[in-house]
């Protein structure tokens, strides 16, 4: 099966309330392992549903997109994440777990700080949620962001 057949396999399973959506979407995650690249991020962006029904077989996408490393799956997260409109929730853990490792941090920002403007709004609007959601936990964290980002 190709990465786009096994993308659609993704959503049409995405909603995890059944034992053979939840099985198709291992599947499915599992074929893909060995074969995606950055460039898929935005089209495993679009298998994310707040709406989902099994939080836990959910997170194995996210485990796939952090198994690719490096500048160019960052740029692809920040250009997806503020237009997962399905999965607003899932926007925020995937930037939320780059904001937890300091060495994807300062990436991050590189990647940021390279954006258009508009674009540039968006994640830091993304941002913004993610610190009013929890400020004790972030706010130190993204305050510090919004300063490097804006120092270019």
């Amino acid at each position: 099966m190709d990465k786009t057949a096994l993308v659609q396999k993704l959503i049409e399973s995405r909603k995890l309330s059944t034992n053979e959506e939840c099985i198709a979407f291992d599947e499915a995650i599992l074929s893909l392992q060995d074969c995606i690249l950055p460039s898929d991020i935005e089209m495993l962006c679009g298998a994310f549903l707040d709406d989902t029904q099994d939080d836990e077989v959910m997170f194995g996408l996210v485990h796939l997109i952090e198994s690719l490393e490096g500048s160019e799956c960052l740029r692809m997260i920040a250009n997806c994440s503020p237009n997962m409109s399905e999965a607003r929730d899932w926007a925020k853990i995937l930037n939320i777990r780059i904001l937890n490792n300091p060495k994807y941090t300062e990436m991050y920002i590189d990647v940021i700080r390279n954006m258009n403007v508009d674009d540039k709004e968006k994640i830091i609007a993304l941002f913004d949620n993610i610190k009013k959601d929890d400020p004790k936990r972030f706010a130190d964290k993204i305050d510090y962001m919004k300063k490097m980002i804006a120092n270019d």
